[in-house]
């Protein structure tokens, strides 16, 4: 059995290198549109950099797949899936719910996971066979059937298959509310340290995902996507469902009457 110990270690160490710097640029940064029309700022750029720097001087035969810089290819044995400020809308605004992810996959399955909130120096962390982590304390989903007056996390709009109205109808029947925070990687963490017991939002990309699921499942969760198969890093689910073991077919169901098909 490999032992990630020292991959771990790593991630843990850029996530603080990481959290450094989207502290002290996070009331300075200047936010401007890419091509795909989503936001980007100089420190988005500056993580991602340094990311690949640190991963090329202490593993060079592996690769980085991040949202900036490589993106392309994925085909390699050992790649790290970095989002380096998942919510760049929100820190572009100095709305301080932005958050660092990073896993390492082989063979496109993690095997080391890390996220980070720099502002409440949250940081989440796992690897193969263990459980999940928050600064150390082990971390374990809500348990329980839902509550009335509970709250689940994402709103899962942005696509024209899916009936959002529909959606937040069925749920609030169910005397449950819907929240929001943009940041996927952010309300991942809300799942995995027993805040919340689910989340439904786009599955977006790779990076979105990679790090936040592993720890959910290592943290005693479920995540998949909207045909109720195990969320993958790669492919192309187009939405991403994490919560207990008790209230899975539930959210499950509600999203598949929800879906134009």
């Amino acid at each position: 059995m490999t032992d990630y110990q020292a991959e771990l270690e790593f991630a843990k160490q850029l996530a603080i290198k990481a959290g450094k710097i989207i502290t002290k640029n996070f009331l300075h940064s200047t936010i401007t549109t890419k091509s795909n029309l989503t936001p980007v700022t100089e420190t988005d750029l500056a993580v991602s950099q340094m990311v690949i720097d640190e991963v090329k001087k202490n593993f060079p035969n592996h690769e980085v797949f991040d949202e900036e810089f490589q993106h392309e290819n994925h085909d390699a044995e050992f790649i790290w899936v970095c989002d380096p400020v998942d919510g760049t809308t929100p820190f572009s605004h100095h709305i301080p719910t932005s958050m660092f992810s990073l896993a390492l996959c082989r063979n496109e399955e993690p095997v080391v996971a890390v996220t980070y909130d720099p502002f409440i120096k949250r940081l989440l962390s796992t690897q193969k066979n263990s459980p999940s982590f928050l600064n150390e304390k082990k971390i374990h989903v809500k348990s329980g059937k839902f509550i009335t007056g509970e709250y689940i996390f994402g709103i899962p709009y942005w696509n024209q298959n899916f009936n959002t109205n529909k959606y937040l109808e069925m749920i609030f029947k169910k005397k449950i509310w819907v929240t929001y925070v943009e940041s996927i990687v952010y309300e991942s963490m809300m799942i995995a340290t027993g805040i919340s017991k689910a989340l439904v939002t786009v599955a977006a990309n790779p990076w979105d995902r990679a790090a936040a699921k592993m720890i959910i499942e290592n943290a005693g969760g479920i995540c998949t996507d909207e045909n109720d198969k195990r969320l993958t890093v790669f492919g192309n689910p187009q939405y991403f469902i994490a919560t207990n073991k008790e209230v899975h077919e539930e959210i499950i169901e509600i999203v598949q009457q929800c879906l134009h098909k």
